[in-house]
């Protein structure tokens, strides 16, 4: 199977026309200084205040100096990383054309409900330059490419891998997180560095609590194939991330944002929007033909009366054998509610039946179950039982490439970084 790389653009827009002059003063200098230089490529504070004002207009970041300067240090990153990408795609001959850039913008304002040149409109109304939207689509469609071409040939999952994470599936049966990613890549591995990601995880954290787009800096930030897509893994389970994030993920609540995670490569930021459980056996995919002997108790019956009522009904559990035996004993007791009560969902009954008669194999009698108004024996006499849904092996293998796509393309960045000259004013 080959793992396509996904190209997928999003920004929030809603908040840009309420900005207006909140903006801080700061990102309104057209200063033409120098903030880094790439392989000798410039970075301009210009570029470096503009970028920050777009991140902090798309995400729904309150858009103040305290928020630009706690962006700033991973907006910087940010810029040097996709200078090198670019670079890197000139040195191997490849194009970003100007209508894939202008298919992407299409693309915002449809996610957006956008009539064409609404963004471009939007972004110069708050003094943003749409060049600088562009510059970032295409730093990001041209690394997808290098990805395609160069990485994506050399990742082939196989069935034994498949085969084993199945297993480990089944063995938990099962739960699913609907689940996001922020990953932020170590460098090297030493501690200043370390510490300098762990501290950017950290201010991105403040910020997503804060109500921030998770899926904007991810697009912004995040060092993952995912990144393109707002870092959305789709449905996982714990068992398809290394060991330190998996663990994490099953701690998390619903909409939680997590603390940085660290991991030999690098940090995680997670955060789960939705969560599934698939038991082994769900009472709505159970359907049985069920029977009942019905045993009533007056409302202020005595314990002797109830004490031998329930010796009853354990006679009846004790010695009836088979559907037929069963009718004939429901009709022996007379109770109006004895009897055959049809085909029906087990997930149809009251909640304090279920596990009975989920326990029960076709011809045995129920334990007697004691209600407000009487007791009550079961017997199921057919079964109709959908298995919950197995493991889906090729969502398994495109999660286990994907995975391996994504520590690839963090190592080729790492190495770009590496072999070039950077330094950062």
């Amino acid at each position: 199977m080959r793992w396509p790389v996904i190209r997928k653009f999003s920004l929030i827009v809603g908040s840009l026309v309420a900005l207006g002059g909140n903006a801080p003063s700061s990102l309104s200098q057209s200063v033409q200084t120098i903030a880094a230089v790439v392989n000798d490529e410039i970075i301009s504070n210009f570029d470096l205040n503009q970028r920050i004002r777009l991140v902090l207009s798309s995400s729904s970041a309150e858009a103040t100096a305290e928020s630009a300067n706690q962006l700033k240090s991973q907006v910087l990153t940010g810029l040097v990383d996709e200078r090198l990408q670019i670079q890197e795609a000139r040195r191997l001959n490849i194009d970003v054309r100007d209508d894939e850039i202008d298919g992407a913008v299409s693309f915002i304002e449809n996610q957006n409900g956008m009539k064409e040149g609404d963004l471009a409109r939007t972004l110069d109304s708050q003094g943003t330059s749409v060049a600088t939207l562009h510059d970032q689509l295409r730093a990001q469609i041209a690394w997808s490419k290098i990805i395609s071409r160069r990485l994506r040939p050399r990742v082939v999952v196989g069935e034994d891998e498949i085969d084993t994470l199945v297993a480990r599936l089944e063995k938990t049966r099962r739960i699913e997180h609907l689940t996001s990613v922020i990953f932020l890549a170590f460098n090297d591995q030493s501690a200043a560095v370390r510490e300098d990601v762990i501290a950017n995880a950290q201010t991105l954290i403040i910020q997503l609590r804060r109500g921030t787009s998770f899926s904007i800096l991810a697009q912004q930030f995040s060092q993952s194939v995912s990144a393109s897509s707002g870092g959305d893994l789709g449905w996982i389970s714990s068992a398809e991330l290394p060991q330190a994030p998996g663990a994490a993920l099953e701690a998390l609540a619903v909409d939680e944002v997590s603390s940085p995670i660290s991991t030999r490569d690098g940090v995680y930021i997670l955060r789960v929007k939705e969560r599934r459980r698939f038991a082994k056996v769900d009472p709505a995919q159970v359907t049985v033909a069920l029977k009942q002997i019905f045993i009533p108790l007056k409302s202020n019956a005595d314990d002797d009366s109830i004490g031998s009522q329930m010796a009853l009904a354990r006679t009846i559990g004790g010695t009836v054998r088979g559907c037929e035996d069963f009718d004939t004993l429901a009709q022996e007791i007379g109770s109006q509610e004895s009897g055959d009560l049809g085909k029906v969902k087990v997930s149809d009954t009251p909640a304090q039946f279920r596990e009975t008669i989920l326990a029960l194999e076709v011809g045995d009698p129920s334990k007697p179950v004691r209600t407000e108004t009487g007791i009550h024996v079961f017997m199921v006499c057919d079964r109709e039982q959908l298995a919950a849904p197995d493991p889906d092996r090729r969502a398994i293998e495109n999660s286990i490439g994907q995975a391996r796509l994504s520590m690839l393309a963090t190592r080729y960045l790492r190495d770009l970084r590496r072999d070039a000259v950077v330094d950062v004013r």
